[in-house]
């Protein structure tokens, strides 16, 4: 019967003072130019949809009449 380890020493790998200095260094944030942004969201306004209305309408006439 095979016993499994609760705890193990060997989980990560020995870490020397230069790469523990290097993982809790602060980062500033940097700019990044040039880079496309998305554009604005156009809003939906009551006319465009009276306009979908309308011509929605307009559609159903034609259908029936053939």
């Amino acid at each position: 019967m095979t016993i499994m380890k609760k705890q193990s020493t060997t989980l990560f790998a020995q870490l020397g003072e230069q790469a523990v200095t290097n993982l809790t260094t602060i980062v500033d944030e940097t700019l990044a130019f040039g880079l496309a942004t998305a554009a604005p969201k156009k809003v939906f306004t009551a006319a465009e949809l009276w306009n979908i209305q309308r011509q929605r309408r307009s559609f159903v006439q034609r259908r029936s009449i053939f």
